[in-house]
């Protein structure tokens, strides 16, 4: 039994290198037997001249600094230069974050908008909305921050509420990144039950 084992293995030493040195044979052979049936199938892509001109890209993050030495991000989805070395980048889904000096933080988000880099401001459109950490949210179709001042303002219907209830305005202004907001126009304010006796 030891005898046809031993031989067994002497006769795949030898026959398994052979098989091997064919298959390399054929894989190496087989283009100039058949050719052009090996070759994957390569299709041009099709890429406009604006595309190959202006950088574009995905997951965008943006870091920056503002007057009070606060840290602020710009991210989006996509973010493609407007023009070619341009400071100016188109963004799809943008997100505004800024944490201030106090510890807390204001995020925008939309459905589309412009980073000006060396203005350090963003231009939102679409679905834009604002929250604040201590409970407030806004929505709003279009809005104009400026990053470095930490402050914000839009003309289009605005809807908000917080702690202290709802409002419905013709625009906003935001100040001193949140410490300060007017909302223009004509405004509606619903207060709360509780917003009532906290500030009475």
């Amino acid at each position: 039994m030891h005898g046809h084992y031993a031989r067994a293995i002497r006769l795949l030493k030898l026959v398994l290198p052979t098989i091997a040195a064919i298959l390399i044979g054929i894989v190496a052979v087989w283009p100039q037997i058949r050719p052009g049936q090996n070759k994957l199938p390569l299709a041009a892509a099709e890429v406009s001249a604006e595309e190959i001109e202006n950088l574009a890209m995905i997951n965008a993050r943006f870091m920056g600094i503002d007057g009070r030495n606060q840290p602020f991000t710009v991210t989006a989805e996509m973010a493609t230069e407007a023009a070619p070395n341009s400071k100016q980048v188109q963004l799809s889904a943008p997100k505004a974050d800024i944490t201030l000096q106090n510890g807390t933080w204001l995020a925008l988000t939309a459905d589309s908008g412009v980073f000006r880099q060396d203005e350090q401001t963003v231009e939102l459109e679409g679905h834009v909305n604002m929250f604040h950490d201590a409970g407030y949210e806004f929505e709003t179709t279009t809005a104009f921050v400026d990053l470095g001042q930490g402050a914000a303002f839009g003309f289009e219907p605005i809807d908000g509420q917080g702690p202290f209830g709802t409002i419905e305005a013709e625009g906003f202004q935001v100040f001193d990144e949140g410490e300060r907001v007017i909302f223009t126009g004509n405004a509606t304010l619903v207060l709360r039950p509780q917003a009532k006796r906290a500030t009475e």
